[in-house]
């Protein structure tokens, strides 16, 4: 296993819409296992295969926060939705950004396992949150795209709080730009 890259906002393969997978094979295993070991170091909850270069329709999601158990989700897609729930959402594609979105309280989705197996996950609350959020890539989409404007920080490190960090308030606009110089300092452009 191998710790993948992630893109940031802006790459224009965070914008397309994931292929699905028509075969199972070990090139597709070792980017899921790759997908896990790179999410799992960036604590994130869940990662597409698109954010890490490959404009395929793959998943990993944590089984819940406080667990490192994974699920690799090949060609999901949410065939139940029900209910809404509004919430604070982060994307490692998108690092210090945080913003609320409207999402449903549960969703059912079918997927095919790593073996080729069908199977159903069915989420609530921040399971249907990280589900939803992770499809949304798959069809191009970021939080930042869906987000209430108004909610938008970054989340700084501060000393001086008590948590150990201060949120400042930023527009869609803006957080777009920053990721754009972010990307392009990667590039070395």
């Amino acid at each position: 296993m191998a710790r993948r890259t992630i893109l940031y906002c802006g790459d224009p393969i965070l914008a397309r819409k994931a292929r699905r997978i028509r075969e199972i094979d070990d090139a597709l295993h070792e980017l899921l296992h790759d997908m896990e070991e790179t999410m799992i170091a960036a604590d994130g909850l869940g990662l597409a295969a698109a954010q890490v270069g490959e404009l395929i329709a793959a998943v990993t999601v944590r089984r819940g926060a406080d667990t490192e158990e994974v699920l690799g989700l090949i060609n999901p897609e949410i065939v139940e939705a029900e209910g809404e729930q509004a919430g604070t959402e982060a994307c490692l594609s998108l690092p210090t950004l945080r913003g609320t979105v409207v999402r449903p309280q549960r969703v059912v989705v079918e997927a095919f396992d790593a073996a080729g197996k069908s199977i159903t996950i069915e989420g609530e609350g921040l399971m249907a949150r990280c589900l939803a959020h992770e499809l949304d890539h798959l069809a191009g989409r970021l939080f930042i795209d869906v987000v209430r404007p108004d909610s938008l920080v970054w989340v700084r490190p501060d000393d001086t709080e008590e948590d150990g960090y201060r949120e400042e308030s930023t527009t869609v606009e803006e957080a777009r730009a920053a990721f754009e110089r972010l990307r392009k300092q990667r590039e070395g452009r």
